[in-house]
């Protein structure tokens, strides 16, 4: 890992979350008003624990610091270093006795469905999100509140995805590209080390990278719909695969 960044964190259940983990945060600042909820008293006695310095201040100077929401009562400053090589990653992976299983996202636009799939890879337990080198970073204020903190919590790998491709099948690791043509995702084994290649809202995986791919898989529609959102898309592939896993297919 190489890169940080300073980012804010408004959302509480970010924040929760992130701290039961033992994040590292640079300071707290807490609304005059913001001790009688249970979850504000949670993160209080989490700071203290992890010596992480909380300022008090009045609701008109937390209001101008937040960003998204006047709503909030508790505003975090912390670090991300969340800048993985995929080398390093599938290293980190091999030691800990792990299979690998990734997420590529081909050029995906909305960051809202970006964290919306890292929540759910990281809830199905998926190794890494790699993505095409961004100009700006994709950990976010808004990437954390939406993904439950999973944005900082789940590697992150920024490569170009040929190479990336090409990694991952030296390393043994089967490459599925998301796409209407291929066979349904339900009568494919998804056991064992994959990947899946999900593409831009609008027009899908490029053709270079699915050139690449070993295989398609499909999720069956009716008539009448084109597609999932690629978030729904996500989910449905993540815990089809962990489905087979547990049932041994």
């Amino acid at each position: 890992m190489s890169k940080s960044k300073f980012i804010q964190i408004e959302s509480k259940n970010a924040l929760l979350e992130l701290l039961k983990e033992g994040r590292e945060f640079d300071k707290i600042f807490v609304a005059s008003n913001a001790f009688k909820d249970e979850k504000s008293k949670e993160i209080l006695q989490l700071a203290g624990k992890n010596k992480i310095p909380v300022m008090k201040v009045s609701r008109r100077t937390l209001n101008r610091k937040l960003r998204s929401s006047s709503s909030e009562s508790i505003v975090a400053y912390m670090y991300s270093d969340n800048d993985w090589s995929l080398d390093d990653l599938l290293e980190s992976i091999y030691k800990d006795g792990k299979q690998p299983f990734f997420l590529i996202l081909d050029d995906l636009k909305y960051s809202q469905n970006i964290a919306a799939i890292m929540r759910t890879a990281f809830g199905a337990g998926v190794n890494g999100v790699i993505i095409n080198p961004q100009k700006k970073s994709i950990i976010s204020d808004e990437t954390i509140r939406i993904s439950m903190g999973a944005a900082e919590r789940i590697p992150l790998v920024e490569m170009n995805l040929f190479n990336a491709v090409k990694t991952l099948k030296d390393n043994d690791i089967k490459v599925y590209g998301v796409d209407m043509e291929g066979e349904y995702y339900y009568d494919t084994n998804l056991t064992g080390p994959i990947a899946f290649v999900l593409g831009a809202e609008d027009v899908g995986i490029s053709t270079g990278i699915m050139e690449r791919v070993d295989a398609k898989i499909a999720i069956p529609m009716r008539e009448g719909i084109g597609s999932l959102n690629v978030g729904a898309s996500a989910a449905v592939l993540v815990y089809e695969k962990l489905r087979q896993e547990v049932k041994g297919k």
